[in-house]
This record gives structure tokens, sequence and C-alpha cells, in this order.
């Protein structure tokens, strides 16, 4: 007898219900759930994605809270306004430090349009450490400069430590969360995920030069200024960029379930 899944309880209802853009983006972002969790070790059903609704700035979409990143779908995703109030009517709901956090960076910056949160072993060792990112590899030199930090002095799951975190990112577009883990936004989701894949790959870098016990070799300061100018620009990467076509067909072959 065939099991009826999470997204088979779902997928016709929400569809119905939303804009064709909607749709799209909440298949968009179900696959970026996937992606990165088949190339970053996340922290169970922890971290997660947003990406606001096009053509309506005042509310995103995000990961429900009881599931695993790889099991995120276009229809089981939830949708909130800036404030966190949930909007549309739901078998899920996603957690206070998720709809939180995004809320209130969604809601600070206008001019963001995704964001990825994860706890990876590497990101959450280089938040550990004193000088945070180093520009030691090609794929730190993009941040180098970029990265915001922030204290791990609040409650980040509620509504006003959320809202200082947002006050810390400030303009920036990348953060360190100290001895908590990543924060990468980007214009559109496409950018968030590739940036975010970019930075987790910087900090895998990190811990493996430093735990080598030889002295390492940092990037002066002009050519890290020059990569991150050149390749840490927002607005580099969209859905036409090559490295998210090229992820979107992975998706497309190994999880066709993301679209249901």
């Amino acid at each position: 007898m065939h099991a009826v899944g999470l997204a088979e309880l779902e997928v016709g209802n929400v569809q119905s219900q939303v804009s064709e853009a909607e749709w799209q983006a909440r298949c968009e972002l179900a696959a970026a759930h996937w992606l990165v969790s088949k190339f970053v070790f996340v922290d169970m059903t922890y971290n997660h994605v947003s990406v606001r609704v096009p053509g309506e700035p005042n509310h995103f979409l995000v990961k429900a809270d009881n599931l695993f990143m790889e099991q995120v779908t276009a229809s089981n995703l939830v949708k909130y306004d800036t404030e966190g109030n949930q909007v549309l009517e739901s078998n899920y709901k996603a957690s206070p430090a998720a709809y939180n956090l995004h809320a209130a960076i969604l809601r600070t910056r206008p001019e963001i349009m995704a964001a990825v949160h994860t706890h990876s072993p590497a990101n959450l060792a280089v938040s550990a450490q004193k000088k945070g990112l180093m520009a030691l590899t090609q794929q730190a030199a993009r941040f180098y400069k970029r990265v915001a930090y922030y204290a791990n002095e609040y409650d980040d799951t509620t509504y006003d430590g959320a809202g200082m975190l947002a006050k810390t990112l400030g303009d920036h577009w990348v953060m360190l969360l100290q001895n908590h883990g990543a924060l990468v936004c980007g214009s559109s989701l496409a950018e968030a995920y590739i940036y975010h894949h970019f930075f987790e790959l910087a900090c895998r870098a990190q811990i493996g030069a430093l735990s080598g016990g030889g002295e390492v070799v940092e990037i002066d300061d002009k050519a890290a200024t020059a990569r991150s100018e050149k390749f840490g620009r927002i607005g580099q990467y969209n859905s036409d960029s090559r490295d998210w076509q090229a992820s979107m067909a992975l998706v497309e072959k190994s999880y066709p379930e993301y679209k249901t």
C-alpha cells in the first residue's frame, strides 16, 4: 500500500491558493533547502532558508520547524509576514528562531530578497575564533571586510533579539553569529545560496589550514580587497547564473519531489 507523504497532503491545496510567481518561488526555495542539505552538514531541523514572496514585499517563505532540509517541498513551506505572523493557513509552522530572525532581516533591509542561516561544523568553528573569517583562500577573499559579527549576548529566537541581530548586520550581507553559525543574504535566492556555498568552503578551508599546525599565509590587503570587489559584489548572481542553473538541474534529477 502506498504511504501518503507529507507533501501529498497539501500540494493541490497550497498551489491553488497562491500566485504563479509565489509557487515558482516555493519550488526554488525547496530546491535550495535540498541543495544545502546535500553540500553542507546542517543542524537537524534547526537551519533554514527564506525568500521574499514576489509581489508581496512584506511576506516571506521559510521552512517548517519539524522538517529536515531534504524533506522540504514547495507545499510544506510556510508563509509569514515581516512582523513574524503566519499569513497562510497550513498544517505546518516555523520555529520562533526561524520566523523572528528572517522577519527581522527582511523587515529591516528591503533590498534583501533571501537569507540562508546554518550551523555547520565549519562555520560554527570559525564563529568561535576571535579573528573570525581569515583571508586564507580565494573563497574567503570574496568576503574580505564584508562580514559583520554578532556577539553571543542576545536570544535571537525572540522578536527583540532578532531585531538586535538585524541591527548588527547593518549594511552587510554576511554575518557570523558568535558561537552560533552563519547568516548569508542575497539580492535573490540564487545569490544567497551561491554565496553561502562559497562561505562554507572558506570556513572549511580555514579550519583545515589552522588544524594542520603549520604557519598559514594570509592574502595581503591589496589582493584580498581586489578579489572582494570583483567577486563579492551583491547583484552578481541570479537565477540565470551557471552555478544556480547547474544546481537546479541536479535537484530536478535527484529530488523531483521538491516541486510537489
